[in-house]
C-alpha cells in the first residue's frame, strides 16, 4: 500500500483527528511535525508516524520518543493498538470510523473531491501547442496539446481562473512559400496542406528565385501590404481551422488566439533593443544582420551565444517578434504565466528569458516535454515523414471498435462507436500523460488499447464495473454513510486509504506542473479496486449493513476515479 499523507493547510487529511491528542501531550510540536506514512506491514499497523521531525524539535532520540508517544498520547477510541517500532509509531486504527469519514468526505465533495482550492482568487495564463500553420498536427505535437490541456484542467480544478492561449505563427518565409504554392493549387484543402508545404520546401532548395520570392513576400507582409496580408491570412486560417478540429478530437480547447503578425511593428521592441545596446550587447554582423551577443548578458557558452533579431533587408526574425509576445503576455497581469514547449526549444526559450530579464521584463515559466518515439525515429514536418495525429486517432478508433464489439455485444453499433472513440482517446492520452514530460514516450498502440494492464481503457473498464455494481444494487444508497460502516477486510481499508491520498496527489502535481502522478495514481486506485472486487463481495456480502457500506465504497471509488480521469481528459464510461 502506497500511502503518504502530510498535514497541510487546505488539504483533506483523514488522519488529522490523530494530531490533536499528540499536540495535547506534546505542546512543543506543531501539526506540520506530524507525518503519516503507510506502515511497512499491516500486521504492524494501519498507519505509521515517523519520529524524526518530532525528535529533532524535542531533541530526543526517535526510538525513545516513539515509546514516549505510546505512554503519553491518549488517542481514545480512534486507535485500537499502538506499536512503537524503532523510530516509528505504528497505529492500528478504528477502521470503520476512519473509513466512514473518508467516504463521507468524498461523497460530500463529489466532482470537487481532491481539490485543495489553492488557486482561489488567482489568474493563470497558459500557452501551449502553437503548431506552425503549414500542416495537419502530427503525433509529436499532440503531446504538447495533451500536457497543456491537462494542466489547464488541473489548475481549473484548483480554482485558478485560467486563460488558454494559442500563438498563431502566421509569419515567416515558410508561410510565404506555402502561400505561393497555394495560389497554384485550385481549391486547396486542409488535407492537401502538408504535401503542398513539402513541395514548396523542395522547390525552394533548387529554385533560387522561388526561395527569394518567399523572403520578398515576408518583407511585404511586414510593411503592411494588404494583398500579402490577405494571402498569409487565408492560408493560415485554412490550416488553423483544420488543426483545431483535429486537436478537438483529443479534447484540447483554447480561449485566446494571438497572431505573430501583431508583433511585427511593436514600439516596445525598439525600447528593448535600445536597452540591450546600452549593455553593449547588440551589433551588426558581417551579413548586416542585427544580432545580440548574449555573452554580454551572462551567457557562458559558445552554443547559443548569438541571437539574430533582424535580417539585412530589415525584416524581423521570429525571435524578435516572440520578445514582443512575451512582453504582451506579461502585461496581462496573470499571477502565473506558463508555456509548454518541446525540449528542442529549451535553448531558444533560455535566450529569450535572458534578453527579457536583462531589460527588466519577466518571462513565462516554461514546461518542457520530450519526444514521442516511433520505430522510424523522430517526426519532421519539413521532410513530410510524419505520423499525422488524425490518422493516428483513426487507427486507434478502428482497433478500439473491434475490441468494443467483442466486449460489448449487447450494445447497439452507435453505442459501440461512442465507447470506441472514448477508449481510443483514453488509450492515447493516458499512455502519453502517464510518462513524466521530461522523458521520451515510446507508444505501443496494441498495448495502449488493452483493457488489462497499465492502460487508460483498464481504468475506464474499472469505472464501468463499479457502475454495474451500483446499477444492480437493490434500493437507493444514502447520500452519506449511516452510523454503521463495517470494514472487515484489508482490501477495503487499503482501497479507502488510497482514495484519501488524492488531494495530496493533486497538491504535488500543482507544485511540479505535471499530471503524470495523477495517471499513476488512477492506475493504483483501479488495481486496489480490482483486489477489493475479488476479496470483498458487494451485493452478496453477509449483512445488509456490509452490502451498503461496500456499495458506498464503490460509489466513492468511482467518484475519485472519474475526477482523476477528467483531469487527464478521459471519460469514465458507465458501460464497456
Amino acid at each position: 500500500m502506497a500511502l503518504l499523507i502530510f498535514f497541510m493547510e487546505n488539504t483533506v487529511n483523514p488522519f488529522e483527528s490523530l494530531i490533536a491528542p499528540i499536540l495535547a501531550a506534546f505542546p512543543e510540536l506543531e501539526a506540520s511535525d506530524i507525518v503519516f506514512n503507510a506502515a511497512p506491514k499491516l500486521e504492524l499497523g494501519d498507519v505509521a508516524i515517523p519520529m524524526f521531525l518530532p525528535a529533532r524539535k524535542l531533541k530526543a532520540a526517535p526510538p525513545k520518543l516513539s515509546a514516549e508517544f505510546k505512554e503519553k498520547v491518549d488517542f481514545g477510541d480512534l486507535v485500537t493498538e499502538v506499536n512503537p517500532t524503532g523510530p516509528y509509531l505504528n497505529l492500528k486504527l478504528n477502521r470503520p470510523a476512519f473509513s466512514k469519514d473518508i467516504v463521507t468526505r468524498i461523497l460530500a465533495d463529489g466532482d470537487r473531491f481532491g481539490s485543495n482550492h489553492s488557486g482561489a482568487g488567482l489568474r493563470m495564463l497558459i500557452e501551449h501547442t502553437s503548431i506552425n500553420p503549414n500542416a495537419s498536427p502530427h503525433v509529436g505535437r499532440a503531446r504538447c496539446a495533451m500536457i497543456g490541456d491537462s494542466l489547464t484542467r488541473l489548475f481549473r480544478f484548483e480554482d485558478y481562473e485560467v486563460d488558454v492561449h494559442y500563438y498563431v505563427n502566421d509569419m515567416g518565409r515558410q508561410i510565404g512559400l506555402l502561400a505561393m504554392i497555394a495560389e497554384e493549387i485550385e481549391d486547396l484543402t486542409f488535407d492537401q496542406i502538408l504535401d503542398a508545404y513539402v513541395e514548396a520546401n523542395e522547390r525552394a532548395k533548387v529554385d533560387e528565385d522561388f526561395a527569394e520570392k518567399g523572403y520578398a513576400l515576408l518583407s511585404r507582409m511586414e510593411e503592411g501590404d494588404p494583398e500579402v496580408q490577405a494571402m498569409f491570412r487565408n492560408i493560415t486560417d485554412l490550416c488553423l481551422k483544420g488543426q483545431l478540429a483535429v486537436l478537438a478530437r483529443i479534447g484540447a480547447q483554447y480561449d485566446t488566439f494571438d497572431r505573430e503578425s501583431k508583433y511585427v511593428k511593436d514600439a516596445r521592441l525598439d525600447a528593448l533593443v535600445a536597452q540591450l545596446k546600452e549593455k553593449d550587447a547588440v551589433f551588426v554582423d558581417e551579413k548586416e544582420r542585427l544580432v545580440v551577443d548574449l555573452s554580454k548578458l551572462g551567457h557562458e557558452y559558445e552554443e547559443g551565444r548569438y541571437f539574430v533579431l533582424m535580417r539585412a533587408n530589415g525584416s524581423s526574425m521570429y525571435g524578435y517578434r516572440d520578445l514582443a509576445y512575451s512582453m504582451d503576455k506579461n502585461a496581462m497581469g496573470a499571477d502565473v504565466n506558463l508555456m509548454v514547449l518541446g525540449e528542442d526549444h529549451k535553448l531558444y526559450a533560455q535566450q529569450l528569458k535572458m534578453m527579457l530579464e536583462a531589460t527588466g521584463h519577466d518571462s513565462a515559466e516554461a514546461i518542457y516535454y520530450s519526444y514521442i518515439l516511433l520505430k522510424d525515429g523522430k517526426m519532421s514536418t519539413r521532410q513530410g515523414t510524419v505520423v499525422l495525429l488524425e490518422d493516428f486517432l483513426d487507427q486507434a478508433a478502428a482497433l478500439a471498435q473491434e475490441r468494443v464489439a467483442e466486449q460489448c455485444k449487447d450494445m447497439t453499433p452507435e453505442e459501440q462507436l461512442d465507447i470506441a472513440n472514448q477508449v481510443a482517446v483514453a488509450a492515447i492520452r493516458f499512455a502519453i500523460l502517464r510518462v513524466s514530460p521530461n522523458k521520451n514516450v515510446t507508444f505501443d498502440m496494441e498495448a495502449a488499447l488493452s483493457f488489462q494492464g497499465d492502460t487508460g481503457p483498464y481504468i475506464q473498464y474499472s469505472c464501468a464495473r463499479m457502475h454495474s455494481i451500483l446499477r444492480k444494487y437493490d434500493g437507493e444508497l444514502p447520500a452519506v454513510p449511516g452510523d454503521a460502516f463495517p470494514v472487515t477486510e484489508d482490501a477495503e481499508w487499503i482501497l479507502l486509504n488510497k482514495l484519501a491520498t488524492f488531494p495530496d496527489i493533486i497538491n504535488s502535481c500543482v507544485e511540479q506542473r505535471t499530471v503524470s502522478a495523477i495517471a499513476i495514481y488512477a492506475l493504483e486506485v483501479a488495481r486496489a479496486f480490482t483486489t477489493f472486487y475479488h476479496d470483498c463481495p458487494v451485493l452478496t456480502a453477509e449483512t445488509p449493513e456490509l452490502i451498503e457500506a461496500r456499495a458506498l465504497v464503490c460509489k466513492a471509488t468511482r467518484q475519485v476515479l472519474a475526477n482523476a480521469l477528467d483531469l487527464l481528459g478521459l471519460d469514465a464510461p458507465e458501460r464497456m
